[in-house]
């Protein structure tokens, strides 16, 4: 049973695998990103479940999540959908965490393509270490249809934006400063149905709040438990013009600042300084925006969004 495992102990193989993908209002992506799941190579003695999350969507989701259930692919492996009404990703993903039927469960989002080896490395990765609790994956964007020259230029700042994650090509022992994002991640199921996703965080509609699976790893860090980065799980983050402007940074940040606080690490309590410097670091921006380098207002935008999201954090009235 789950509750009998103790950090140190050996997980046994992973012969059941759960895929989960939470979903909102993204079908052409998503039907993009179904289809590269159905071409996965999926070792012989392994079997594979995908859990397709609705949350609350009004678009063609449906139709899309329908269209798949028919494919070759489902012969043998199968699939699972669920709806969340419930408006928000952590609901999404602890709608799939009370359904998980598997020895290992992946995670990614509806908007990546997935390497045809994908599962068959994270397997082999998690049966070659039976002690490790969590891994987590490469993380390669693709911004389409180019990416502008101001984001070029501040790709180091901004790749956390677009979910870029990438440490390094040989095996490492994750840690607090170092940890996977969101779009390809694994956990042991056993361990992933007692660390559920704090509902307080996580995205919103278009509110960009991240932050819920790297509390969940720092949750099962501080319990003992073993994370470890596996070089040869790989997915592509497919990033669409509707999130290549200034606009999506600036909401990012929003939600960077809403985590600050949500962590107990706000600049200060003060909502009127944090209002003050919201406004003032935006007009510096759209100052700095028509003369100075890149590097030079998009400091102004980031600090204008931190300052936003804290304020707007520290307004609510559970915080």
């Amino acid at each position: 049973m789950a509750d009998e495992f103790e950090p140190g102990e050996p997980f046994e193989r992973s012969h059941r695998i759960d895929v989960v993908v939470c979903t909102w209002n993204r079908a052409d992506q998503l039907k993009n990103m179904l289809g590269s799941l159905l071409r996965l190579i999926v070792p012989y003695d392994r079997m594979l479940r995908l859990i397709v999350v609705n949350n609350n969507s009004s678009d063609g989701t449906g139709e899309v999540i329908a269209e798949v259930a028919d494919h070759k692919f489902f012969d043998r492996h199968r699939l699972l959908v669920l709806n969340e009404p419930k408006q928000g990703h952590t609901h999404a993903r602890n709608k799939a965490v009370d359904h998980l039927d598997s020895d290992l469960v992946m995670w990614t989002d509806d908007d990546v393509n997935v390497d045809a080896n994908w599962v068959a490395n994270t397997v082999a990765f998690a049966d070659a270490n039976p002690c490790t609790g969590f891994f987590g994956g490469k993380i390669m964007a693709k911004l389409e249809p180019q990416k502008p020259d101001w984001i070029a230029e501040n790709w180091d700042l901004l790749k956390g934006c677009f979910a870029e994650r990438d440490l390094g090509d040989q095996p490492l022992a994750l840690a607090e400063s170092r940890l996977p994002y969101g779009a390809n991640f694994a956990v042991r199921t056993s361990l992933q149905k007692r660390f559920r996703f704090d509902a307080s965080l996580g995205r919103r509609g278009d509110e960009v709040l991240g932050e819920d699976e790297v509390e969940m790893f720092r949750r099962l860090l501080a319990g003992g438990w073993k994370g470890q980065w596996v070089p040869g799980s790989t997915v592509e983050h497919v990033i669409d013009a509707s999130r290549i402007n200034e606009e999506y940074i600036r909401r990012y940040f929003i939600g960077q600042g809403k985590a600050l606080v949500k962590k107990g690490q706000p600049w200060h309590t003060n909502k009127k300084r944090l209002w003050w410097a919201a406004l003032l670091h935006y007009i510096n921006f759209r100052f700095k925006r028509q003369y100075a380098p890149s590097p030079a207002w998009l400091a102004q935008l980031i600090r204008s969004g931190l300052a936003e999201g804290q304020y707007a954090q520290l307004k609510e009235p559970d915080v």
